[in-house]
């Protein structure tokens, strides 16, 4: 039994929407994982880059969001990467305002979980701590390869997670218990089926991971045939029988129960090597075969929502694809067939005194868009091809109602959009920042400073783009920035962006160009606070040098000396010239 007075420490006294925990026995799920680490050219599969987000900006169809990850060495742990935890709390309190789930994903391809026995009183005050700290509303397992059966994970982890579901059900509340196992893992004698048998009283839902499997897949004797997980021709029956399986526990694989039970998918082909599904009827016919069966399941989870948000190589977007494909699962805009979707996310990207610059989410459908109409207190005002339009024809202390549809070259035309309001002069946005200069330069950083943007709000954060993509959001007042990770000998450019509190965008600063130096010029610098580290990166701290493990926005909490910093730091020795 977990101790009153310890959980007593943690317990958050702050009340907002985040104190409350979505319930959603009984709904369909749309689930997105979100990447709590920063995003860089090469990442993807396809060597796309996915777009780092905020998870308001994660769009509402995605009724669960899974937050990845809590990891580390010891009893693992999680911190925001990008924002304070005040910060961060308050945008899970905005997505709980709104009924959406927000929970931790403990694990991850590459983490290492190693917890034994005599430790499930500690994970479990470490999963309440972080529920306090940030919202959280429940945890999802997400082991892989050989952090499934180490050590004692098997039984440590569900008895963790049966002490906190207790201690919230004595609160009232529901904590969300979820798994997102590979589904190789979960045949018969699959190592994953220690935690659903220990969870089986106790879990919400398990979405295991259709992808990443290559050839293999399921035997379906009613076809004759060996049904891959990379076959795209055979894509609906692999889903529907592998599916069907997990259902009934036949065909070599335990049995799931169908409302417990989603399918897990890539949202593109950087998401995940194999698995993407090329035709998404192939999921809207599996999803209604088991539908017909009367065996519905309970929806979808991807990976991930900042891929389903991201772009390829070649800096083609990929629109949302995912959600705008499937978010009709969780009360979205339900498909129509010859009627493309409604053009979601309408946004007052620009504005001044003299004009408005609205974006949107391209639309899909079964033929070509032709031409968005925008409309303006209910008259049209325009009908552009694509994304942005800017609105010229505007008066000062105005307030214009805008929403947008779609029309494709058949002549089919969308819904209207939800109305997007704008008030003139209301929302300036701040000036540009200045003076940007780089006040350090290595062979394997830049150290960045700028002045201040000022506006008619407080400015709340500052963009950091490198070569023409964000790599970084600096919460103000601070105005410095250090990039590591780099390359030697290699010119960079860069531009500061503000944001203030009533989201007004700036303009971007002056293009700063500097060129790092010569491998010869060294490349082991010191720690320090607020660094974006690569992996690999060399530093010294307290005259012993170290190599980043793993890429992080380092904070003093996690330097190099700290307990529990090993997952981050690898310690190479004592630096030349110690006296220690």
């Amino acid at each position: 039994m977990l101790n009153p007075k310890i959980i007593n420490q943690y317990k958050n006294r702050k009340v907002d929407a985040a104190s409350d925990m979505p319930d959603i026995r009984g709904k369909n799920i749309l689930m997105g994982f979100w990447h709590n680490w920063p995003s860089e050219p090469g990442q993807g599969y396809q060597q796309g880059l996915f777009k780092e987000m905020a998870l308001t900006d994660i769009p509402e169809a995605y009724n669960v969001v899974a937050v990845a990850f809590m990891k580390g060495a010891g009893i693992p742990t999680f911190k925001p990467y990008n924002l304070s935890d005040d910060a961060f709390r308050a945008q899970v309190a905005a997505l709980n305002a709104q009924g959406r789930a927000v929970i931790i994903s403990l694990g991850g391809a590459d983490a290492h979980i190693e917890l034994h026995e005599g430790q499930e009183d500690a994970l479990a005050y470490e999963i309440i701590r972080l529920v306090e700290v940030y919202g959280f509303d429940g945890l999802d397992i997400d082991l892989e390869q050989a952090a499934i059966t180490f050590a004692d994970n098997r039984t440590v982890l569900p008895a963790a997670l049966r002490l906190v579901r207790k201690h919230y059900e004595a609160e009232g509340k529901h904590f969300i218990i979820s798994m997102a196992p590979e589904f190789p893992y979960l045949r018969a004698a699959g190592s994953y089926l220690a935690y659903i048998n220990a969870l089986e009283d106790l879990y919400d839902f398990i979405a295991p991971q259709y992808y990443n499997q290559g050839g293999d897949g399921i035997w379906v004797d009613e076809l004759n045939l060996w049904v891959t997980q990379n076959n795209d021709t055979q894509k609906k029956a692999f889903l529907y029988y592998l599916t069907d399986s997990l259902i009934h526990g036949t065909r070599g694989y335990a049995s799931i129960p169908a409302d417990r039970l989603a399918i897990g998918l890539p949202s593109n082909n950087d998401g995940a090597a194999t698995g993407y599904v090329v035709n998404p009827q192939d999921v809207k016919d599996a999803l209604q075969e088991l539908k017909d069966a009367g065996n519905p399941i309970r929806g979808l989870m991807t990976w991930s929502v900042n891929w389903d948000a991201g772009k390829d190589k070649n800096g083609k977007e990929y629109n949302w694809e995912f959600v705008n494909r499937y978010g009709y699962l969780t009360g979205g805009e339900t498909p129509v067939p010859g009627k493309p979707s409604v053009p979601a996310d309408l946004t007052l990207s620009w504005q001044t005194k003299d004009s408005i610059t609205l974006i949107w989410r391209l639309s899909e459908g079964a033929h070509p868009v032709r031409i968005y109409n925008l409309f303006r207190n209910g008259a049209l005002v325009g009908t552009p091809t694509a994304p942005p339009f800017f609105d010229t024809d505007v008066s000062p202390g105005a307030i214009y109602d805008y929403q947008i549809s779609a029309t494709d070259i058949e002549g089919n035309t969308s819904n209207l959009s939800t109305v997007l309001t704008v008030y003139m002069d209301q929302n300036q946005p701040p000036s540009a920042p200045t003076d940007l200069k780089a006040t350090d330069i290595s062979a394997y950083s830049v150290s960045l400073e700028w002045t201040a943007s000022t506006g008619l709000y407080p400015i709340r954060q500052y963009l950091v783009h490198r070569n023409q993509m964000r790599i970084a959001i600096v919460t103000s007042p601070q105005t410095t920035y250090t990039d590591a990770g780099l390359t030697s000998a290699t010119d960079y450019t860069y531009q500061i962006i503000a944001h203030d509190e009533k989201d007004g965008v700036s303009a971007g600063s002056e293009p700063l160009t500097v060129t790092t130096e010569s491998e010869n010029g060294g490349g082991v610098t010191a720690w320090a606070p607020g660094v974006q580290y690569q992996i690999d990166h060399l530093v010294t701290h307290q005259g012993i040098s170290y190599k980043c493990r793993q890429s992080h926005k380092s904070i003093p909490e996690w330097s190099p000396e700290k307990p529990g910093s090993e997952s981050l730091w690898l310690l190479l020795g004592r630096s030349a010239g110690s006296k220690h």
